[in-house]
């Protein structure tokens, strides 16, 4: 049975592009959602849909120049937004996909994608036994008949409707000819067609269903009720305008040969490398489509003799990529199972060392041979999250240098947007190359023995090995390349690449955590849990559980009366979510109890319960990781656990930072953060003279603030008004509106709109600076840190204003948390050369954005404040001085 598939591929373009995060983009800055989207759509349509070899297929487009219909109406489609730049500039990839999918691209000078869609439906209804039109336009359906159906896309670009001549019925209330007569009464916003005024759609299907169609209706005018004659009489032309408008055209001059539309599969030459240029990873993982594989030279040292000679070429390689596999993920309690090596593309080397049921070198005398590479001031050292080898290397008591390349950085640096950077996905959408996964290694090691790298054999863990460093080395040239066409190169050397030791080494430091005060603590707590308990028990009038959302809304809302806000949950419950029951807390007594229960609460579970788990049993200390591609702006991110996210302005907060101490009773603890260093960076990119001068002068500039949005002297600001000084000015630097102040604050709209107005008086060049960033970042599409770290923010593209303005918040404090997240890193570096140069006992243990935080001994203490304060106020000169606020304690709190 033949059939015929139909695709309306500006429709599904336009709605693939506003459908998709428009910031999906390569990364060389090629624009990718509707391409995304379309390609979504269009595979997952051919593998459910069309036979290879049986079906026809072909794909639609608008030409850009004006159609007959515009002759007919010079307004026609004049409300459609103009098409947005982002969309134009993937059109071309869209066409070449959609040749490369195995459909033919038809267009034709002068008429829309819809009218050859039908002009083919038609010439195709003798030829075939079913014809389906792909659309998400409702003019399709006036094509609907016993072959014709036409499939809507109703939700996202893949949640399809099939529309028959019964479902259109259902679905609009006329028949699929009817379609055109509907448009011609109701009219057409999305197009611009005028339709009758006064016609609504309920009066248009009234009266498609006693008279068959436009021309019925006017023979029968005098028939009507007085209101829609009137209408009808009046725009009688443009009700006749507005049909011809509607009905597509079924004459289109196109020659078509059939056979060329007989659906054969993709064409792997064409779409290998499109998807690879556009690096969808995901798609060609579906389609199984990777770069051939062509013969490797991977090799396994069998003795020391082949290591020898081994360690003599790397000796001589201008760079080469280290690749570690380890039995487990703790650098303190797993063995080296074995090394790879590649220093040159599809060549690599595998050095077993604790393998089972295998010949092994001998670790000693590999990390020896090693060590004297690995530490020498030229080896540039490439790798996939170096971090983790050099730690475990550092147990090992090598210390590598930093090292020259690492790949999963690298990327992050290109696409700060993206969340994916393990090595599998980047060699897929750099390289096109799919690796063997860790998964379908682990398949090779037989049960018996567990699971363990140990256990698979010597000669699939080699390949395995060998081809991660391969593949990084592979990729280490080709993100060289995009590096420095994007200038980053700067970022990346400077301050990505050295940092790597320096952040090993503080996560084997780690933190100690006195496990008995948390102990105490977690005992405080639950008492303080039950009291609270017992007393909303009291005032509820009987027991529920506090952490169901479902019973707490019952309790709210239901049993005390409390007038619900917000939206409804999926269970059909009022929601109980934080912010709600803030909005609520003058409401009832009983809410400001629950609210604290759940403070408390996740207080307990989140840190005060948690933290001592996860001291690790041979050092007695917790090892955190510190994260360099955890965030777009630059900044660090923590995790296992968060460090970065224990609470401080709370007292229970402190409370729990009281729990990290230093091991040894002598020693203590030393906290160095930055003053108010992201106002004094706007400070210097803004130039503005009043703030440079508060803060050349010591002045504070959070009370300077206040005294100008309250219109009061310096000396007359209170506590509460430099509150809403420092509240203004950081809110500033993170682009909020006058609604999003009024939240802040709890104050009136126009109170804060008041605010804002005052402090760009008394701060004009800031104002200046903020629309100059804005403006270039719309412009250039980005925007860039005082040391060259860039993001891609095509937000600032968007058609929806929401969009823009999320847009136009990251342009102003990317440029400000960037250059400060890059100044403590580039601090840090020189604090951690001092501290090893000099031989110090002192440990850099944690870092929170602005903050260092040391594990001093007593003799250190001194030298080590004095160190911190000289590196961190001197790393960069800006047009005010960098300063530092030091605290020396026993505890961090």
């Amino acid at each position: 049975m033949a059939r015929l598939f139909l695709f309306d591929g500006t429709a599904l373009a336009y709605r693939a592009y506003y459908a998709l995060d428009r910031s999906l983009s390569t990364s060389t800055g090629i624009p990718t959602n509707a391409t995304y989207g379309m390609a979504r759509m269009l595979v997952r349509f051919i593998k459910d849909h069309i036979a290879t070899g049986k079906d026809f297929a072909a794909v639609a487009f608008d030409k850009k120049a004006a159609t007959f219909r515009h002759k007919l109406l010079e307004t026609y489609k004049a409300q459609r937004p103009k098409t947005p730049d982002l969309l134009i500039q993937q059109l071309p990839y869209i066409k070449k996909l959609v040749e490369a999918l195995g459909m033919k691209v038809l267009e034709v000078e002068g008429y829309e994608a819809d009218d050859i869609i039908a002009t083919l439906a038609v010439k195709g209804l003798p030829l075939f036994d079913e014809i389906f039109i792909v659309t998400g336009d409702k003019d399709m359906l006036q094509l609907v008949n016993e072959k014709i159906k036409v499939w809507r896309i109703v939700k996202g670009i893949s949640d399809l409707e099939l529309y028959d001549a019964q479902k259109v019925k259902e679905k609009y209330g006329v028949e699929p000819q009817q379609i055109p007569d509907l448009l011609a009464l109701t009219g057409d916003e999305i197009d611009n067609i005028p339709g009758v005024t006064g016609i609504g759609e309920k009066t248009a299907v009234q009266l498609l269903e006693k008279y068959k169609d436009l021309e019925d209706i006017m023979n029968h005018i005098h028939e009507l009720p007085q209101k829609v004659r009137k209408a009808l009489l009046r725009d009688r032309e443009s009700a006749v305008l507005s049909k011809k408008l509607a009905i597509l055209e079924t004459n289109v001059p196109i020659e078509i040969n059939w056979e060329e539309l007989c659906y054969q599969g993709y064409d792997r030459e064409k779409l290998l490398p499109l998807l690879k240029e556009l690096e969808f990873a995901s798609i060609m993982k579906e389609l199984q489509l990777y770069e051939e594989s062509e013969p490797v030279g991977y090799k396994i040292v069998k003795d020391l003799g082949e290591f020898e000679k081994l360690v003599e070429k790397l000796k001589e390689s201008p760079s080469f990529a280290v690749d570690l596999e380890t039995s487990s993920l703790d650098p303190f309690d797993c063995d080296i199972v074995g090394i790879s090596v590649s220093f040159k593309p599809k060549e690599a080397y595998y050095i077993p060392l604790h393998h089972r049921n295998a010949q092994n070198l001998d670790e000693k005398e590999v990390l020896k041979k090693l060590k004297e590479i690995l530490e020498d001031p030229g080896a540039k050292i490439v790798g996939q999250n170096l971090k983790f080898d050099y730690k475990v290397l550092m147990v090992k008591g090598v210390e590598p240098v930093p090292p020259h390349f690492d790949t999963m950085i690298a990327a992050y640096l290109i696409e700060p947007n993206e969340k994916k950077f393990n090595l599998d996905d980047l060699a897929l959408k750099f390289l096109g190359y799919k690796m063997t996964s860790y998964q379908e290694l682990m398949s090779f090691s037989s049960p018996l023995f567990g699971f363990s790298f140990a256990d698979v054999p010597v000669e699939k863990a080699a390949n395995y090995s060998c081809e991660d460093a391969d593949i990084t080395y592979r990729l280490y040239k080709t993100l060289s390349l995009k590096l420095h066409e994007a200038d980053l190169e700067n970022v990346f050397y400077k301050i990505e690449m050295p940092l790597v030791n320096v952040l090993a080494r503080m996560e084997l430091n780690g933190v100690y955590v006195d496990t008995e005060f948390l102990k105490k603590l977690s005992e405080e707590y639950g008492k303080k849990l039950e009291e609270l308990a017992e007393e909303i028990y009291r005032i509820a009038g009987e027991p529920f559980n506090i952490n169901s959302p479902k019973q707490v809304s019952r309790i709210l809302f239901e049993k005390l009366g409390i007038k619900p806000r917000g939206k409804t949950t999926k269970t059909g419950d009022y929601s109980t979510r934080i912010e709600v029951l803030e909005e609520l807390a003058g409401e009832h007594e009983i809410i400001p109890l629950i609210l604290e229960y759940r403070k408390i609460q996740k207080l307990k579970s989140t840190y005060i319960d948690a933290l001592p788990k996860m001291v690790n049993p041979k050092t007695g200390r917790i090892h955190a990781s510190f994260n360099q591609t955890g965030t777009a702006t630059g900044r660090l991110s923590s995790s296992d656990p968060n460090l970065q996210n224990l609470p401080t302005k709370s007292e229970e907060g402190k409370e729990i930072r009281k729990a990290i101490v230093p091991q040894d009773p002598n020693w203590w603890i030393v906290s160095a953060d930055y003053s108010q260093i992201e106002l004094r960076i706007l400070a210097h990119l803004s130039g503005d003279e009043n703030l440079l001068k508060a803060f050349e002068e010591g002045i504070d500039v959070h009370t300077l603030t206040a005294s100008r949005i309250f219109n009061v002297k310096p000396e007359e600001v209170t506590e509460e008004m430099r509150r809403a000084g420092k509240m203004v000015n950081f809110s500033i630097i993170y682009g909020v509106t006058p609604y999003g102040l009024s939240v802040r604050l709890g104050v009136p709209v126009k109170e804060a709109e008041k605010m804002i107005v005052n402090y760009f008086v008394l701060y004009p060049k800031v104002r200046d600076y903020i629309q100059r960033v804005v403006s270039e970042a719309k412009e250039k599409g980005y925007v860039r840190t005082l040391f060259g770290r860039r993001r891609d923010i095509p937000q600032l593209m968007a058609r929806d204003r929401n969009t823009q303005a999320e847009g136009e918040r990251i342009a102003i404090n990317t440029p400000i948390q960037g250059t400060a997240a890059d100044i403590i890193k580039l601090a840090m570096i020189e604090i951690d050369r001092e501290l090893k140069e000099s031989k110090m006992k002192t440990k850099m243990i944690i870092q929170v954005h602005d903050e260092l935080v040391f594990e001093v001994p007593d003799e250190e203490k001194d030298a080590l404040v004095e160190l911190v304060k000289d590196r961190m106020t001197n790393v960069v000169k800006l047009s005010v001085p960098l300063e530092v606020d030091v605290t020396i304690g026993k505890t961090w709190s």
